[in-house]
């Protein structure tokens, strides 16, 4: 019986820790980054050849860093394969549209 006890003051304790642990700690919440392709004097690109990069992270700046850089690789395969609106060579590139 006393053994019992022991063992019930014990899960109760453990309880009432984990409920003042998980209670005590900020709710997560992440920071997203889109980045889409861009042609001058046209605007973003839609359609079958539109190209987008999206990323989220716990920092915003590091999300923006890695769609950026997804939104790139995209547009780089697509361009090698030929995939990619006529344009002169600096008139696409990636921009953010947002965070």
């Amino acid at each position: 019986m006393r053994h019992m006890k022991g063992l019930l003051l014990l899960a109760a304790t453990a309880a009432l820790g984990f409920v003042a642990v998980s209670a005590s700690t900020a709710p997560a919440s992440a920071a997203g980054c889109y980045y889409m392709l861009y042609q001058d004097g046209h605007g973003v690109v839609t359609g079958n050849l539109a190209i987008q990069g999206y990323a989220s992270a716990v920092k915003r700046e590091t999300a923006c860093d890695r769609a950026r850089r997804e939104c790139n690789r995209r547009f780089e395969r697509a361009r090698k394969k030929g995939n990619v609106p006529r344009a002169n060579p600096r008139e696409l590139r990636c921009v953010r549209m947002g965070s």
